[in-house]
């Protein structure tokens, strides 16, 4: 449980000193822990922003699309390391002779680097995080399109809860599409198919891991809960069974950290410590996308690109 060492070694010394060295600790600590953290996070975003539509078609109503999707992420190298500089830390260094090395973030792989610090002069050591060590990840969802009134669908999104390694992913979503075209004249129609949609995410990530334990009590477990929430604007173009679409789309999100284990105090200070991690983010995405349909099926892929590339495939359903 290496990964998350970065942020337990808060706990004792605030129990037992108010002293520069623990502020200098502690802010190195966390500042750690937002490098490690963030780009797991940020991917999460781009994930579940992926594969939200098929075409910017307006359906009839009550016309039904029900999908499977299989979801890929693919992890950048730029994501899967972060520099540690010792100039830019108040307290804790590099063991050995570097002043400055690259240890895995979240989504990074294995490492051997040791971290050190003291509190009043008593030193501690750890070692760097070590991360999820793939090159990609993926997960299944289900997802259910209903043509409501006035060109407008509604659209549903259940990920099962899966594990990754030791981590389990979970998400939910809900987002409204507005067929656009239907409001132009005949004459200043384009031969595209317009639409807007807007949609909601709350995923979460639960980590279980072997008890560490500490002096007040001890911790197995790291929960993160993210909401995001996307704003898209598609068009879409049929060319006899394929439908071609793409997409420009802005995601707002937030995410919140939560440690689990024993003990109410420990806990309660680790917490609040993790309370400077909860930040708002902005992200930009494009997609672009080609279904195929056969009588009530049809099959589709998509591409979301941005600081991420996703890479979704559906089989739907057409009621």
């Amino acid at each position: 449980m290496r990964k998350y060492l970065f942020i337990i070694f808060i706990s004792p010394a605030l129990l037992f000193s108010q002293s520069n060295d623990l502020n200098d600790v502690a802010g190195d600590l966390i500042s750690l822990t937002d490098q490690y953290v963030a780009p797991a996070a940020e991917a999460t975003t781009y994930q579940s922003s992926s594969g939200w539509y098929t075409s910017a078609e307006k359906k009839e109503l009550w016309d039904l699309e029900i999908s499977l999707q299989a979801n890929f992420l693919f992890i950048p190298k730029s994501k899967k390391n972060f520099l540690i500089n010792e100039a830019n830390l108040s307290n804790i260094t590099i063991q050995g002779n570097d002043t400055s090395v690259l240890i895995p973030t979240a989504l990074g792989t294995e490492s051997n680097v040791v971290l050190e610090g003291s509190i009043n002069d008593e030193v501690f050591e750890f070692d760097a995080p070590e991360g999820l060590d793939k090159n990609y990840v993926n997960h299944y969802q289900l997802q259910a399109g209903l043509g409501l009134w006035k060109g407008t669908t509604l659209i549903a999104r259940y990920s099962p809860k899966i594990k990754i390694n030791k981590t389990f992913y979970q998400v939910l979503g809900v987002g409204l599409q507005h067929n656009i075209s239907q409001w132009f004249s005949k004459e200043k129609q384009s031969k595209f198919d317009l639409a807007a949609l807007v949609s909601y995410t709350n995923y979460n990530v639960s980590d279980e891991f072997s008890k560490v334990d500490l002096i007040l009590g001890s911790i197995n477990a790291i929960d993160v809960e993210g909401e995001s929430v996307l704003f898209n604007l598609l068009a879409s173009k049929n060319i006899k069974n394929f439908r071609f679409s793409t997409g420009v789309g802005l995601t707002l999100s937030n995410f919140s950290y939560k440690i689990g284990g024993e003990g109410d105090l420990l806990l309660s200070i680790l917490n609040q410590a993790l309370t400077t991690l909860e930040t708002n983010k902005t992200n930009f995405k494009a997609d672009l996308g080609i279904d195929y349909k056969l009588k009530h099926f049809s099959v589709n892929t998509m591409l979301t690109f941005g600081k991420y590339t996703n890479l979704l495939f559906g089989l739907n359903y057409n009621i």
